[in-house]
C-alpha cells in the first residue's frame, strides 16, 4: 500500500497512520521506547479507528416514469385518463404533455393535471397524438404513451319499432362501431333505466312495459355510447294495453236494474294480471234485499286497445261486464248480459289505506239509488271522520223523488286491522232513522260505499272523497270557468245535463252553456247567468237562469276546484259533479290521443249501455275506435267500428260525431282537460251520458 494514501497525525510524540485505501488502520508508533505516556497516543488512536468505520458517500438512483395505458383510442371531442407512476426522486410528480406542448392544444387535444385527456373536434394530422408524463424532479425523465383519435362512434339498436303490451318484456340489443368499447348505457325517454310509468330497462337491454301506455302510447328506447357520449342509436317502441294492465286489488260499484228492480253493488277482487279474478267479495242491495259479504271469483281479459271483459262468479244477475280502461287503476264496467243492466267502475285499490286510521278528516259523498218505492233518490254531503271510528258533523241533502230534505246525523265506522279487501262499516244516525253502509277502502282519500239495510230504508252506491284539509271556503273560492256533469231520472225516464259555467268570485254567474237531454227529448246550447253561495263548510247553492228553464242546485266542496253537486228542482233527481276547466284555448293538438268511454242511457224508452275506445289524431278527427252496446232486453253489439270528428267550438262547447253514415251519434262535448271531457248526447230518441277519460 502505498504512502500517498496515508497521513500522519503526531500527538505527543505519537504517530498514528490514517485509514488506507480499504479503511483499515496502518497502526501507530508508540513513543514509549523514549519514555513518552502512550495513553494519549491509544486515545488518538481509537478516535481515528472510528472514523475508519463511517461507510462511503451514497449514489442516488434515477428517476423512472411509467405511463399507463401505452395505447389507447378515443372518439373526437371525448375524455379519457392516464396514469402516471414515478419512482425516485423527490416530488413524484409529472408534467403532461400532448405532442411535446405541456397542456396540449385544441388542435391536438388537453391534458390536465390529473391526466384526462380530452379529444378536439376534428382528427388531428396522422389521425394519433403522443401523450407524456415528464417527471418534475428529473425533467429529463419521462414517459410516452400513443393515442388514436377516432372520428364519432355509430350506435344501432335492434328491432328498431317493435310493440310491446303492458307488463311484457322486450329484449333490445346494440351494436356501437367505432369506438374503443362496445358498453351502452339504456335509457327511457332521456331517463337512464326509465321509470315506472313509462316501463323500465336493464343494464343488459330488457325493457318491461309498464301496465298503462304512456301519453302517445310510444317510448324511445336509447342504448348510449359509453366511450362517445354523444353518440347513441333508439328504438320507436309502440305501448299497448293487455292482459297484465288489470293488476292488482280493486274497489267496485255498479248499479242498474235486473228482474227484481234496481240494484246497488260494491266490493273489491284482486285481478292477477292473467286473466284470472280471486279474493272477490262484494255487498248487495237488490231492491231493498241485501246480501253482505258475499264471496266470489271470476275472469277478465284486456285487447291492446283497453276494452276487455269481464265476468263475476257470484251467481248474480248481471254477471256478465265489458269494460274500457283509463288506466290500470280505472275501469269503466257496463253489463253486457241479457238478464239485466249495470254501469259503474273499478279503481285500484291502496292496501295502506285498509285500517280505520285511513279515514281521518273531512270527507263529501254522492251517492244514488231508488227509495222503498222504486223511485229514484239522491243523497249528496259530508262528514268528518277521526281515525279512529268515530263520525260527526254529518250533514246532507236527500232529494228523493223531488221531495228534499237536509238531515243532519252522527255515526259511527271500521275497518278490520288485518283486512285484505279493505272493506269496512259504517253506521249513521239521523232523526228519520239509523242506516247501515259496506264500503271498500280505495285510498285514504276514496271509499266506495253500498247501503245495507233492507227495505223500505233506499237502496244507494256511490262513491266518498276526502275534502281538501285545511280549507275555508266562500263565494271566492269559485273563480273561473267549470264544467258539470250530472245524470238521473224524472217522471219521463233518465235526463242528463252537461255544460260549463263561470264563476265570478262574487257569488255571480256568467258565461253558462248547456245540453239537456229528457230522455231522449233534446234541448240543446242553452245559455244561462244566474248565482251561488258558499259557506265556509264547503256546502253551497246555485241558480242557473237558462233559456229553457231555472236550474236549481245545492253542491258540496271537496276543493276550490271540485265539487259533487246535485239538482233540486220538483220531480227531477239527478245528481253528478263539476270540476275546474284548465287554461285553453283547446285545440286539436292538446286534445289528441286515445279515449275510454262508459256511457249510460236510453234509447227507445229501453236502456242502453256503451262501453269502448276511441282515438283523436292531431286534426280532431275520430280515426279509430271500437263500441260495446248493450241494449236490454238481451241485444248486445260487440266491437261496433267507429270513426268520425270532433268539432271544436270557441265557447267552450264541443260537438262529436261517431260514425255519421251509419249509426250517426252525436254528442255535446265539454273539455274540462287534455285527460277528461264531460259529454251528453243531442240526438232526438235516444240518450248517453258520461265522461270520456283519456287513455293515453
Amino acid at each position: 500500500m502505498g504512502r500517498s494514501n496515508q497521513v500522519r497525525v503526531a500527538s505527543r510524540g505519537c504517530v498514528v497512520e490514517a485509514p488506507g485505501p480499504r479503511g483499515t488502520c496502518l497502526g501507530f508508533a508508540s513513543g514509549a521506547a523514549r519514555g513518552v505516556s502512550l495513553l494519549p497516543c491509544m486515545i488518538l488512536a481509537a478516535c481515528m479507528m472510528t472514523a475508519c468505520s463511517a461507510p462511503p458517500p451514497t449514489t442516488t438512483p434515477p428517476v423512472v416514469v411509467t405511463v399507463s395505458p401505452k395505447t389507447a383510442s378515443v372518439n373526437i371531442s371525448m375524455m379519457t385518463s392516464f396514469t402516471a407512476q414515478v419512482q425516485n426522486g423527490t416530488q413524484g410528480t409529472v408534467t403532461w404533455q400532448v405532442n411535446g406542448t405541456t397542456g396540449g392544444t385544441a388542435a391536438t387535444g388537453t391534458i390536465n393535471v390529473n391526466g384526462v385527456y380530452t379529444a378536439p373536434a376534428a382528427i388531428p394530422s396522422g389521425g394519433t397524438v403522443t401523450i407524456a408524463a415528464v417527471s418534475v424532479d428529473d425533467k429529463t425523465k419521462s414517459d410516452t404513451a400513443v393515442l388514436t383519435i377516432l372520428p364519432p362512434a355509430t350506435v344501432t339498436v335492434m328491432p328498431p319499432t317493435p310493440t310491446v303490451a303492458a307488463g311484457m318484456t322486450q329484449t333490445f340489443t346494440s351494436t356501437v362501431t367505432g369506438a374503443p368499447s362496445d358498453g351502452v348505457t339504456w335509457e327511457v325517454d332521456g331517463i337512464p333505466g326509465g321509470f315506472l310509468t313509462l316501463g323500465t330497462i336493464s343494464n343488459t337491454g330488457v325493457y318491461t312495459a309498464p301496465l298503462s301506455p304512456p301519453p302517445g302510447a310510444t317510448v324511445t328506447i336509447t342504448a348510449l355510447s359509453q366511450a362517445d357520449t354523444t353518440q347513441s342509436g333508439s328504438a320507436t317502441t309502440t305501448l299497448t294495453f293487455g292482459t297484465q294492465s288489470l293488476q292488482g286489488p280493486y274497489a267496485f260499484t255498479i248499479s242498474g236494474k235486473n228482474s227484481a228492480g234496481m240494484y246497488s253493488r260494491a266490493g273489491s277482487f284482486v285481478a292477477d294480471g292473467a286473466g284470472g279474478i280471486q279474493g272477490g267479495l262484494e255487498d248487495v242491495n237488490n231492491a231493498g234485499v241485501v246480501a253482505t259479504t258475499q264471496s266470489f271469483t271470476g275472469t277478465f281479459t284486456v285487447g291492446v286497445d283497453g276494452r276487455g271483459t269481464l265476468q263475476f262468479g257470484d251467481g248474480l244477475n248481471p254477471s256478465i261486464f265489458r269494460i274500457a280502461l283509463a288506466s290500470n287503476a280505472q275501469a269503466q264496467i257496463i253489463s253486457f248480459d241479457a238478464a239485466g243492466t249495470a254501469i259503474g267502475e273499478a279503481s285500484l285499490q291502496d292496501r295502506s289505506a285498509f285500517k280505520a286510521t285511513a279515514l281521518n278528516g273531512t270527507y263529501v259523498f254522492d251517492f244514488f239509488g231508488q227509495d222503498s218505492s222504486g223511485s229514484a233518490i239522491s243523497e249528496i254531503g259530508q262528514f268528518f271522520a277521526d281515525g279512529q271510528g268515530g263520525i260527526s258533523l254529518g250533514l246532507e241533502d236527500i232529494n228523493d223523488k223531488g221531495s228534499l230534505s237536509q238531515p243532519t246525523f252522527t255515526g259511527t265506522y271500521s275497518v278490520p286491522a288485518n283486512s285484505t279487501t279493505g272493506r269496512g262499516a259504517a253506521q249513521v244516525v239521523t232523526s228519520s232513522g239509523t242506516f247501515n253502509y259496506a264500503f271498500y277502502m280505495v285510498s285514504r282519500g276514496a271509499a266506495k260505499f253500498v247501503s245495507i239495510d233492507a227495505s223500505p230504508a233506499p237502496a244507494v252506491a256511490g262513491v266518498l272523497q276526502q275534502q281538501l284539509p285545511g280549507n275555508h271556503f266562500s263565494a271566492s273560492t269559485l273563480n273561473g270557468t267549470f264544467g258539470f256533469l250530472i245524470a238521473g231520472a224524472n217522471s219521463a225516464g233518465d235526463i242528463a245535463t252537461a255544460g260549463i259555467f263561470s264563476p265570478m268570485g262574487d257569488g255571480t254567474l256568467n258565461a253558462g252553456v248547456l245540453d239537456e237531454n229528457n230522455n231522449g227529448a233534446v234541448t240543446p246550447n242553452q245559455t244561462f247567468t244566474g248565482t251561488y253561495a258558499v259557506a265556509s263548510s264547503g256546502r253551497g247553492t246555485a241558480t242557473f237562469s237558462a233559456t229553457n228553464r231555472t236550474y236549481t242546485f245545492v253542491f258540496y266542496l271537496t276543493a276550490a276546484n271540485n265539487a259533487v253537486i246535485q239538482e233540486t228542482d220538483s220531480a227531477i233527481v239527478s245528481d253528478g259533479a263539476f270540476t275546474q276547466q284548465a287554461a285553453g284555448p283547446f285545440t286539436a293538438a292538446s286534445v289528441q290521443g286515445s279515449y275510454a268511454v262508459g256511457w249510460g242511457g236510453a234509447a227507445a224508452g229501453t236502456t242502453q249501455l256503451i262501453a269502448g275506445q276511441f282515438a283523436l289524431d292531431a286534426s280532431a278527427n275520430v280515426t279509430a275506435g271500437s263500441l260495446d252496446i248493450s241494449t236490454q232486453p238481451g241485444t248486445q253489439t260487440s266491437a261496433e267500428a267507429v270513426t268520425g270528428t270532433l268539432t271544436l267550438g270557441g265557447a267552450g262547447r264541443n260537438i262529436l260525431t261517431l260514425n255519421p253514415a251509419t249509426d250517426n251519434r252525436n254528442f255535446a262535448v265539454y273539455i274540462i282537460s287534455g285527460t277528461q271531457m264531460f259529454s251528453v248526447g243531442i240526438d232526438a230518441g235516444r240518450l248517453a251520458t258520461g265522461a270520456m277519460l283519456k287513455q293515453f
